[in-house]
């Protein structure tokens, strides 16, 4: 266990001042290595007092991985979790290998976060056109696996015999094996492939089906049990949580300048102050992944057609021998509470906000 948390980092923030009543500690998990802009609304929600309005006083954690987080908020060590559903689902299905007694409690990404891309300035246009290529991954046994694998499928090409995948790492050296044409595609997340434009080396995603481009993503988590014994908890952080979303999104300059005021490390050392700000721009642009149309600006609901693709999803891969039901994967009984806040005041305070506060 040691050896886990060796890979954690304490997040700290500035914090308002807080209530007269002690607040519940919490540590909450984030399947990141590194702070970036991307986590903006977790650090909104801390930095501007609204875990201090809801009684509750957070550490955010950084780690490898969804399956990291997965496991270690299982474990107990750690009340909540950010994750990506894929592996959590796998775990949550009847008679799982490695069961894990978890549930989603707030949507939050209403979107795959992971796509197959090629350099920008690629001849090829279609998934159906790999055939016969190269596809990157950061290992053999990561979730770009199984999502490079579906999309193939759906282009009508066999995964296993018409093309070839290829470990290439993560940062750096996958950035290099794209330079040098180790592969002709790759299968990562988003915000990786942000950080590739921003570094240099572009990449433009394919289109993929749009049952498949829908599936739901990094959202809260927690055990049974603790869904059970500390709603209130779990409640005030969710909420929290959309209220730093909603002033995200309403300013994201601030939120940009947040982060670096929260991460120093997290801001740009090179280029013009106008240069470093649209590169924090170009990553708090997957925010826009937190949202969807067709909720308007409700928070943390399920879209559970989309959650029952995810599962038909795994299903069709062999991640899975059965369906698992969405009653299993998530429960809807904090989503009414977790919105029981006022928007409008929280854009309002958005947009009055003083970005010299932050500079």
């Amino acid at each position: 266990m040691n050896k886990v948390f060796t890979l954690l980092l304490a997040i700290s923030t500035t914090l308002v001042a807080g209530n007269a009543v002690a607040a519940d500690k919490i540590n909450v998990l984030l399947p990141q290595r590194n702070a970036n802009e991307a986590i903006a609304p977790f650090l909104a929600a801390k930095y501007l007092g609204y875990l201090d309005q809801e009684g509750i006083d957070v550490t955010y954690l950084l780690v490898a991985g969804s399956n990291e987080v997965a496991i270690q908020v299982a474990s107990g060590n750690a009340l909540i979790g950010w994750a990506s559903p894929a592996q959590a689902v796998i775990a949550m299905q009847e008679g799982a290998a490695a069961s894990l007694d978890l549930q989603y409690f707030s949507s939050v990404e209403y979107r795959n976060i992971w796509s197959i891309s090629v350099p920008a300035n690629s001849a090829i246009h279609a998934v159906a056109e790999l055939k016969g290529k190269r596809i990157g991954v950061t290992a053999l046994g990561s979730a770009g696996m199984n999502y490079g694998k579906a999309y193939l499928r759906e282009a009508g090409l066999d995964p296993d015999r018409d093309v070839t995948f290829v470990p290439i790492g993560a940062g750096a050296q996958a950035m290099a094996a794209i330079k040098q044409k180790v592969v002709d595609a790759i299968v990562f997340w988003e915000t990786a492939n942000v950080t590739f434009a921003i570094a240099g080396t572009p990449v433009r995603q394919l289109p993929i089906d749009k049952k498949l481009a829908l599936l739901p993503d990094v959202s809260l988590l927690a055990t049974r049990d603790t869904i059970k014994k500390q709603p209130k908890l779990l409640i005030g952080f969710g909420r929290a949580l959309a209220k730093g979303l909603d002033f995200c999104l309403a300013n994201r300059p601030a939120c940009v300048l947040l982060t670096w005021k929260v991460h120093p490390e997290s801001k740009p050392t090179e280029g013009t102050p106008e240069q470093k700000l649209e590169r924090g721009l170009k990553m708090i642009s997957t925010l826009d992944g937190w949202t969807d149309e067709q909720l308007g600006d409700k928070r943390a609901e399920f879209i559970e057609s989309r959650w029952s693709e995810l599962s038909d999803f795994l299903l069709q891969g062999g991640q899975i021998s059965k369906p698992v039901p969405a009653s299993r994967m998530f429960t809807r009984e904090f989503v009414d509470e977790i919105n029981n806040y006022d928007h409008a005041k929280i854009v309002k305070q958005a947009k009055d906000f003083d970005l010299k506060s932050l500079q």
